[in-house]
């Protein structure tokens, strides 16, 4: 099974990538800490652009916001052997299993694997709102891989060898693979704004437009690979249908790493689109003569849709493609082949298959698609309890095709308290439709640190993944003027009094 490497180096990489590239495995997806609430405006158009009308500041200037995710269904250290704590230390050490002195495990069932990582940073970012208006300016970084529907042999020859008996001499014949990575920073601008507005029901909608620079991005798909591996030095290659292509900051022949002609190897352009709808707490449109004199709007409930991640980057510096259509070989000694660059991989595959080193080259350029999914959430404030809220979201993933980022699906229950100066929230997930996770964020006035995975710090999960955002804001409250001219007689504001909003409190 070939995308770029042989299937050895292939093999290698999916079951040990995650342990190997991220040190001892760190990995927070949604961020629903800082991504929900009403003091995240800024952070919350990550989910849903519209959502920046309706928080209660009315300016936030974020200075870095971080999420460091990975999962993977093939390889894990049990929890008995190994806490999150421990595998964080620089001198930490690595459990030992089998005769290989492997320092992880692989599951045993025969279910296929996926893996997906996710780093994003939110680097020096500004959102304002202005009565029906709401802008932000981002910049950002992400780096972000899926791996899909990777046959569960795979893993197994990785950890235990090639050349293990009980899976050799075995036909296999798998089917829609695919593997893509890719890293950009970007710059975006949002807005939203308030197009309806009728007593206590108001809509909003939103959009983000980002410029994409791609730094690298690498796929690769397997339509169909029919192969046995009789021995650790003979592939029966008896159908492969497949491709890759590649764009990275490496020299091709000389392997002088990093490439910096161009820097940006691709250029691309994502958008996220968002609507809301808000069951206010009372009927009020009060005026106000200063930006800092809005107020926020208590809701009872409020219903989001949106569409994240639309969007591709299009690689055509230092880009290969290669693709295998229907070709089959029996490959002998493909272990004792030494490798010193790109070229020499690609061409000796080509030459393997085709009998010519420049036979499966197929252009310069190709399209990866971003990590495209449909959310939906609903947040409820209790009438009583006006600090605690009780929030929903889920995201289904949205493929076009194999060379697409997959983003995780999930559900979520997320009850949360929340003041001006102090938030909790609890995140109670079925990630993936399968797996349960609970979670925990806390934000104290500036500063939010949370992990959808709690577990894997106290110890309770296996290390297949670990879960870890945070955000340093600087929030600035709507009403926050009232205080500089706190003489009532002013009267500086006019519409319904305090008494009169309670006339049009929603009864029970």
């Amino acid at each position: 099974m070939i995308f770029k490497y042989p299937i050895k180096l292939l093999v290698s990489w999916l079951t040990i990538s995650f342990f190997v590239l991220w040190g001892h495995q760190v990995t927070g997806q949604e961020m629903f800490g800082v991504t929900l609430g009403n003091y995240n405006g800024l952070t919350g158009s990550l989910l849903n652009p519209a959502i920046m009308t309706n928080t209660k500041n009315y300016l936030e200037i974020n200075f870095i916001a971080g999420d460091i995710f990975a999962f993977n269904t093939a390889a894990y250290i049990p929890a008995s052997d190994l806490t999150i704590w421990q595998a964080l230390k620089q001198d930490a050490e690595m459990p030992v299993y089998g005769d290989n002195n492997s320092s992880f495990l692989i599951y045993s069932n025969r279910n296929p694997k996926y893996a997906v990582q996710n780093t994003r940073f939110l680097g020096p970012s500004v959102m304002y709102q202005y009565g029906k208006h709401a802008f932000a300016i981002t910049t950002g970084f992400r780096f972000f891989t899926s791996a899909n529907n990777i046959p569960w042999e795979i893993p197994v020859f990785g950890y235990e060898g090639m050349d293990y008996g009980p899976i050799n001499n075995v036909n296999f014949d798998d089917y829609n693979i695919d593997l893509a990575t890719q890293a950009w920073i970007d710059v975006g601008i949002s807005y939203a704004y308030e197009a309806y507005h009728f007593l206590d029901n108001q809509v909003t909608v939103g959009i983000t437009a980002r410029k994409l620079w791609g730094y690298m991005g690498v796929y690769g798909q397997v339509n169909n690979a029919n192969y046995i591996v009789p021995n650790d030095s003979v592939l029966n290659i008896l159908n492969l249908n497949g491709e890759t292509g590649f764009a990275v900051p490496v020299d091709y022949e000389s392997s002088d790493f990093p490439l910096h002609d161009p820097v940006f190897k691709g250029s691309g352009v994502g958008f996220d689109v968002g609507v809301v709808f808000t069951k206010r707490r009372f009927v009020d449109d009060k005026r106000w003569e200063k930006a800092c004199d809005q107020e926020f709007k208590e809701y009872v409930y409020r219903i989001g849709l949106s569409i994240l991640d639309i969007g591709r980057i299009k690689y055509s510096s230092n880009a290969q493609v290669h693709s295998f259509d229907d070709v089959s070989a029996y490959w002998v000694n493909y272990d004792t082949i030494s490798y010193t660059s790109v070229n020499q991989v690609v061409q000796e595959i080509s030459n393997v298959f085709y009998g010519d080193p420049n036979a499966s080259y197929r252009g310069n350029s190709f399209k990866i698609g971003l990590p495209t999914a449909v959310s939906l959430q609903f947040d409820y404030n209790l009438e009583y309890w006006n600090n605690i809220y009780f929030g929903l979201v889920w995201v289904q993933p949205v493929r076009l095709n194999p060379r697409t980022l997959r983003r995780p699906a999930q559900i979520s229950l997320v009850p949360r308290y929340e003041t001006k100066y102090l938030e909790f929230s609890l995140p109670i997930q079925l990630y993936e439709y399968r797996y349960p996770r609970i979670g925990f964020a806390a934000r104290f006035a500036f500063l939010t640190i949370g992990t959808e995975r709690i577990g894997t710090y106290l110890g309770l999960a296996d290390l297949n993944g670990l879960d870890i955002y945070f955000s340093i804001k600087l929030n600035i409250a709507k009403g926050s003027c009232r205080k500089v001219i706190p003489v009532k007689c002013l009267n500086y504001e006019y519409g319904y009094s305090d008494k009169d909003k309670k006339m049009f409190k929603k009864k029970r």
